[in-house]
């Protein structure tokens, strides 16, 4: 039974055949996977950072670049689309998950050195059995929303094209960032888990997103750990994502890659 009500959700669902079309597509594409670079000299001067997501614990999947930046004085700023109240609650009400995973967002941004956390406001819808979806915001209005904040930032860092692991909030938050920085015609921007067809964990990768910028984490195990460990209510799902102990999500992924988009890239899509 629950196969069957699994497969009628997906069939319903229009983020599977989405996913389906890239999945099909991909197969008449050719990627360079050799990086363009492997430091953020080539990104120029950056004084400032922003680092936008669509749930707290998404930050982790960034913060060894966020290390990187921090250590060479870059103010970081994370805006979160919502609180992820929408995410299992055990024996807590919605309210209470938003809440714990506010401070668990903070205590993880204070570790790596986050300057500034601001959540949008938005909130997390709950799931219905194998289907989970986007707050109810258009891009286009989310993207008018974060524009001051881009508009001071000299680097964006976001989700990937396909959302990593195709979550309808992850895609959200990269159509606004998207459109967004159709405005500011000189600034890039990065996307996090670029296309490594040996990632250590498959499932989270953008694999039509080409990797520009490679970076080795590996000196900052410490803090991404203590960065991810602040997530206590969602250590379960990494141990998942990285199929053993939730530590192994740091200790398995010793490089960041990221792919830089321009302003363009829409355009040219």
């Amino acid at each position: 039974m629950q196969v069957i009500r699994k497969i009628w959700q997906r069939l319903g669902d229009p983020v599977f055949y989405r996913r389906r079309a890239c999945d099909l597509a991909r197969r008449w594409k050719s990627f360079d996977d050799e990086p363009k670079a492997n430091s953020l000299d080539t990104l120029g001067e950056i004084d400032t950072a922003l680092v936008f997501v669509a749930h707290p614990d998404d930050e982790t999947f960034c913060s060894g670049i966020i290390c990187e930046l921090v250590e060479r004085g870059v103010e970081v700023i994370v805006l979160c689309l919502t609180k992820g109240e929408g995410g299992p609650t055990g024996d807590s009400t919605r309210e209470e998950l938003g809440a714990v995973r506010t401070e668990e967002m903070h205590a993880s941004c204070d570790v790596l050195g986050v300057k500034r956390v601001e959540f949008l406001g938005h909130i997390d819808p709950v799931a219905e059995g194998y289907r989970v979806f986007a707050p109810a915001v258009s891009a286009e209005d989310l993207a008018r929303q974060i524009q001051p904040e881009v508009e001071k930032a000299d680097i964006v860092i976001s989700h990937g094209s396909s959302g990593e692991y195709w979550h309808p909030a992850h895609l959200l938050v990269f159509a606004a960032a998207e459109r967004a920085l159709q405005e500011c015609q000189d600034s890039g921007w990065l996307t996090f888990l670029a296309r490594q067809p040996d990632h250590p964990i498959p499932r989270l990768v953008n694999l039509d997103d080409p990797v520009f910028l490679s970076l080795d984490v590996r000196r900052h195990r410490e803090k991404r750990w203590d960065a991810l460990s602040s997530h206590t209510s969602q250590l379960g799902l990494f141990a998942k994502f990285a199929g053993g102990r939730p530590e192994d999500c740091v200790d398995l992924v010793t490089t960041e890659n990221y792919c830089l988009r321009r302003p363009t890239d829409r355009e040219s899509d």
